[in-house]
């Protein structure tokens, strides 16, 4: 059985709290939790309580908070809740290399079995690749969230530490990467939104929909839900689920607006390529399908909503996700039918 280690920069965005629980949901094979940028103690903490309310004992490490050249920021972080400071969800290391070995100490033990599904920033993976390039190169490979393989877009997990980035993408290790250009579809429409902020079947999923209340308070009026972590996660659950294209991938270091940009060179007309990283690249998704499973794993299926949206299904021949089908899932509901 595959085993994984995610590293999450968990407590900014929702994703990766629905990444993490999708996660456990699938039963996974996780063997811990690293947490990287900014205050990953907080981040580690979140990621405890999540775990103790799922029901589920697993180490959680805080790993680097200070990117590779040293930049460090510890600002609150928007899903933060008072009783996070108790003892119990205080992180299983006082150091950040430990979050490193735990990822090298996977990779030994475990090998081509192992994979590190990272979804923030890449501090952490860099480190272990800097510590112990022959161990991370005999593991299974890294899934992550992050990167844009065919637009002109700097994305915010490479950005945020592109010589992190850099160490990562030239480390020949295996890479299947979900872009922005396919995440940033993954969007809820404003009643399934409304469905995560209402959750309320038990404590655990509470918790889950009082912290997308809370990131949602930070964000601008209006502003919707993306899956782009769960993406990633889904993949390491059904990989058929997507088809991957291959690429030579080239990471922009500098450049007042392309700084972590990261560069699809199989789009470019260069007589001669250098020698870089390949990476495999999540091209073809449907994410039609994807927000339904998403929403039946959350628990949609049992408030009645999967048989709302099989309805929409049945009458209009494919699965909508506008404003219209939100519209006729409501007068659906009213109507009891």
């Amino acid at each position: 059985m595959k085993k994984y280690i995610i590293d999450t920069d968990i407590g900014d965005d929702i994703d990766d709290a629905f990444a993490l629980d999708l996660a456990l949901k699938k039963d996974l094979g996780l063997l811990g939790v690293t947490t990287v940028f900014r205050d990953t103690q907080s981040r580690a903490r979140i990621v405890k309580k999540l775990l103790r309310l799922y029901g589920k004992q697993l180490p959680v490490y805080a790993g680097y908070g200070a990117t590779l050249d040293g930049r460090e920021d510890k600002g609150r972080l928007c899903q933060w809740t008072p009783d996070l400071d108790n003892p119990e969800y205080r992180p299983d290391n006082s150091s950040p290399e430990a979050a490193v070995d735990a990822i090298l100490d996977a990779a030994r033990r475990y090998g081509k079995e192992f994979y590190l599904l990272a979804i923030g920033p890449l501090t952490n993976v860099a480190r272990a690749i800097l510590k112990d390039r022959e161990t991370m190169l005999k593991c299974g490979g890294l899934i992550m969230m992050g990167g844009d393989f065919v637009n002109h877009y700097v994305e915010w997990n490479i950005h945020c530490d592109v010589a992190a980035a850099e160490i990562v993408f030239s480390s020949g290790m295996e890479i299947v990467a979900f872009g922005h250009e396919v995440t940033s579809r993954a969007r809820l429409t404003p009643v399934q939104q409304e469905y995560v902020f209402s959750m309320a079947q038990d404590e655990y999923h509470a918790y889950l929909a009082e912290l997308s209340r809370l990131w949602h308070r930070s964000k601008p009026t209006g502003f919707l839900m993306v899956l782009h972590d769960v993406l990633a996660v889904r993949y390491a659950a059904e990989p058929e689920f997507c088809r991957l294209r291959r690429a030579p991938v080239g990471l922009e270091h500098s450049g007042k607006y392309t700084s972590g940009m990261t560069v699809n060179l199989s789009a470019m007309d260069l007589l001669n390529v250098p020698e870089m990283c390949t990476v495999r690249y999540a091209a073809e998704v449907d994410i039609a399908e994807f927000i339904g499973y998403f929403m039946n794993e959350i628990g949609y299926r049992a408030e009645g909503g999967k048989a709302i949206y099989e309805k929409v299904l049945d009458n209009s021949g494919k699965f909508m996700l506008d404003r219209s089908a939100d519209r006729r899932c409501d007068e659906l509901r009213q109507s009891g039918k």
